[in-house]
């Protein structure tokens, strides 16, 4: 996937015009811009596009809908859900679908750039502040106490991506001890990034 084909689907212009400005390189190409889920499919059939981006809200069918579709018609498709919503029940429904990516349209250009470079790479992404309150709630809501204070402190950190070093600086704790706990955590919930462990806390019911 040398240049990503892009399919944008929102129905607000100002935000379709701002997506194209942004991506109006080498590096991508926007095949399509479209306003509503019905639109979307016609233009999948139609164009060969490696990536779709997606709101949640839109005239019609909604984001949600469109997902589960697109899902059943092209398996291969990489879907990025680009929305306003950060409610809880509406991101684990799209990350129940398995989309590739979920961000907040509060995000920063280089954000969102590099969410797209991650997709592109067979990778998952997700807003920082949306990993954030899925693992507070891990932490929250778990009869048998998961983890520690001490390794969800460390875990926040880690959700809003810290080194090390950053760590242990902002806890007073040295880099080897935050090695330690960040292998405990991964340990006790048997994943291996903060993808793996939001889907964990899915699987458990713990958000």
């Amino acid at each position: 996937m040398d240049q990503p084909k892009l399919l944008i689907v929102d129905d607000h212009q100002i935000l379709l015009d701002g997506l194209g400005n942004m991506l109006d390189n080498k590096e991508f190409i926007i095949i399509d811009k479209v306003y509503d889920a019905e639109s979307a499919l016609e233009s999948l059939e139609k164009n060969e596009i490696d990536i779709m981006i997606t709101d949640i809200n839109m005239p019609g069918s909604d984001g949600l809908s469109l997902i589960k579709k697109v899902k059943k018609l092209h398996p291969n498709l990489k879907i990025i859900v680009l929305s306003m919503h950060e409610e809880r029940s509406i991101v684990l429904d799209a990350i129940q679908l398995e989309v590739d990516a979920y961000l907040l349209k509060n995000i920063t250009k280089e954000q969102f750039l590099r969410a797209l470079r991650l997709v592109k790479m067979n990778k998952f992404y997700i807003s920082q502040e949306i990993s954030h309150l899925l693992i507070e709630k891990i932490h929250n809501k778990s009869k048998d106490r998961v983890l520690s204070d001490r390794e969800h402190e460390v875990l926040k950190l880690i959700a809003r991506e810290f080194s090390n070093k950053q760590i242990a600086k902002a806890l007073f704790i040295s880099e080897r001890t935050v090695e330690t706990h960040r292998k405990n955590i991964f340990r006790k919930t048997n994943t291996k990034s903060i993808v793996g462990l939001i889907k964990y806390a899915i699987e458990n019911k713990l958000v």
